[in-house]
């Protein structure tokens, strides 16, 4: 190698270790020490810090009369209707508790009042008009009394709520208070702190996946990024809350963005840490959005909640199609990435809230264009957390999407004892659905019902026992699935989980594989063992009845269909149930629920299903040949042949 050849190599490899270097901020405790005692050390930085001290950040003020002025209005029209100072108030009275259902919906009202105290903040911001200002202070005149005389005592998801609003309030109407009342603002800050702070970080230390400590924490850190400077404590409180939260974010999943709660919590937890992130990057230059899981968060929220689909994916609150919400909260984490993914899934989104606080404060939203990047695969598998989706086409909005969960996160927290399982939407319409309702976290229905591995489509034995969920019942990450094979290609996709380890000793095998023939076709394939022998089940939850078509099932909604083959080389055994037992302890209607448990007719120690799902009809149904020591599956022109050892399409 030649003296100049040499030089060129070595130029090369610096300039690829300076730019993966440029590439990757730097998180560490060190380096967050640092930002805060530059903060310290600089010049003072005005109000309100959500702008960097700024009057208008990068045209938000501007996009309030312009863009956003259907949405300022919306907020206008609601503070007027809601008013503390014209409507019956005696909720806000009661003692703030979450003990059982009706104690968290006063709850859920009373924060709703105390972030409309922060809405009215903006609104003055804004407008100048001093009728937001006057709505301002009387609603913290209501709170102030109450949170002063119990010095803040309650639970952090109280407490946090407390310091959060009234933070969020100083910052935007800090130019209009007079030094006591900025004081009494402040006061009720540290008061918070001082109940409750020191604990949530010691609960974050023991477990960071402790949802409420971790959340909590956030807006500790938010609000003491809008007083630093102002309220002598807020420096060293936010050094180790600091370094706590972002050596944490996020525990709910890897650097490939997911997130194993699952999509209405990704929603949920993200959209209300927006503001909070921004504050990071503004206040402190952090650049929080680089951070590996925060970066590719809004790949797993374009894969596993895309435009069209009806409902959402796995865990808690997944059943229901929350469209408002992901149009508000997708649009507002869009909108904090240049990215051509982020721009075509924020133009896809419609019928949002625009009145909310994240998405007034949203970036302006750049220029881009609404086809999907070129280069995007339609499927994708998420590790971390043990998730694949996969999709007909990414672009199509009547895709057939079919998604799969073997999570190494098990059930924990937020999560269902469904390692294994799969569900499948189609022209806008639920056709393999999770069943059950979050009507609230431990109710009789959740602990007995939409937790259970039985409420989803996944495999149960011997009248529905299924998957461990631990001593208490609430979930484990001890009893978990993961991702053994994952595969896609134009034609089909395949993802295979082995689910033994979730069974808790029950089962010796339990490994299911998924080949998705694009556009419409899904075969399911379970391979079974136990040393004790089982009456194997395989479950498919309906939102319509499943009635008898040749061979096998169909079911047919408006616009959707799917028809059904579930084999075995045994006869099988089918069984159909409608509702739910427990019913869900809710106000609004329980959709149609049928599940459709297809039965090993008697026990062994070994079991096989291969089901044969067609989001089209019309096709050609499956022939299945169940030979010694292999099964062929014929779809069309393909054929899955499956041994103990392995699955392959040919």
């Amino acid at each position: 190698m030649t003296a100049w050849l040499r030089l060129l190599l070595a130029f090369c490899l610096l300039a690829k270790v300076i730019s993966a270097t440029a590439a990757e901020p730097d998180f560490s405790p060190a380096a967050l020490t640092a930002a805060l005692a530059a903060v310290k050390q600089g010049p003072p930085m005005g109000h309100p810090r959500l702008f960097k001290g700024q009057a208008d950040f990068a045209g938000i003020v501007a996009a309030a009369s312009s863009e956003r002025a259907p949405g300022m209005k919306a907020l206008e029209d609601f503070l007027h209707r809601t008013s503390v100072r014209s409507t019956d108030t005696s909720f806000l009275r009661k003692a703030p508790g979450t003990e059982n259902i009706a104690s968290l919906s006063n709850w859920f009202k009373q924060e709703r009042a105390l972030e409309g105290m922060a809405e009215s903040a903006l609104a003055w911001y804004l407008t100048r008009d001093a009728w937001y200002l006057d709505e301002l202070r009387a609603r913290a005149a209501i709170f102030s009394p109450q949170i002063m005389s119990s010095r803040c005592k309650g639970e952090p998801t109280q407490t946090r709520a407390y310091a959060w609003y009234f933070a969020l309030a100083y910052d935007f109407a800090f130019t209009a208070l007079a030094q006591d009342e900025r004081t009494r603002f402040t006061d009720i800050i540290k008061a918070c702190a001082n109940a409750s702070l020191n604990s949530i970080v010691k609960d974050v230390v023991a477990n960071p996946r402790n949802g409420v400590a971790f959340h909590s924490l956030g807006k500790f850190v938010g609000a003491l990024l809008i007083v630093l400077g102002d309220m002598p404590e807020a420096h060293d409180w936010l050094m180790p809350a600091l370094q706590t939260y972002a050596a944490n974010l996020s525990p709910w999943g890897g650097i490939d963005g997911g997130y194993s709660n699952g999509t209405s919590y990704a929603h949920w937890d993200s959209g209300e840490s927006l503001l909070i992130w921004d504050l990071l990057e503004r206040v402190l230059a952090v650049p929080i959005y680089q951070k590996p899981w925060l970066a590719e968060l809004p790949r797993f929220i374009a894969y596993t909640l895309p435009p069209g689909t009806p409902a959402g994916v796995f865990g808690d609150g997944a059943e229901i199609n929350r469209k408002e919400e992901w149009a508000r909260f997708g649009k507002a984490l869009m909108s904090r990435y240049d990215m051509p993914l982020a721009r075509w899934y924020e133009k896809q989104l419609f019928g949002d809230d625009p009145s909310r606080l994240h998405a007034l404060l949203s970036p302006r939203l750049p220029a881009g264009a609404a086809v999907w990047p070129f280069g995007e695969p339609d499927s994708r598998l998420f590790p971390s957390v043990g998730w694949a989706a996969l999709h007909s086409s990414m672009a199509d909005r009547s895709r057939v999407s079919v998604y799969f969960k073997s999570s190494p996160f098990g059930s924990l927290n937020h999560s269902h004892a469904d390692q294994n399982s799969f569900v499948v939407y189609a022209h806008g319409r639920v056709l393999a659905m999770d069943s059950g309702y979050y009507d609230y976290y431990n109710s009789p229905h959740w602990r007995n019902w939409y937790k259970q591995t039985r409420a989803h489509n996944a495999i149960t034995f011997d009248g529905g026992k299924g998957q461990n969920l631990g001593e208490n019942g609430l979930g484990t990450n001890a009893y978990s699935g993961k991702i053994t094979q994952f595969l896609a290609t134009s034609e089909y996709d395949i993802v295979a989980g082995d689910a033994t380890s979730a069974y808790g000793g029950q089962a010796s095998i339990a490994k299911r594989t998924l080949v998705f023939f694009k556009p419409a076709t899904l075969v399911v394939i379970d391979q079974l063992a136990s040393t004790t022998p089982r009456q194997w089940e395989w479950n498919l939850h309906t939102t319509a009845p499943l009635t008898l078509k040749g061979q096998g099932y169909k079911l047919a909604l408006d616009g959707a269909e799917m028809c059904a083959q579930v084999s075995a080389p045994e006869l099988l055994s089918m069984q159909a149930e409608s509702g739910y037992i427990p019913m869900p302890q809710i106000s609004t209607p329980v959709g149609p629920h049928y599940g459709n448990r297809f039965s090993y007719r008697t026990p062994n120690v070994s079991g096989l299903f291969v089901s044969v799902l067609r989001m089209d009809c019309s096709t050609v149904g499956p022939a299945l040949d169940f030979g010694a020591g292999e099964t062929r599956v014929n779809v069309g022109f393909r054929t899955v042949v499956i041994t103990t050892d392995n699955v392959v399409v040919k």
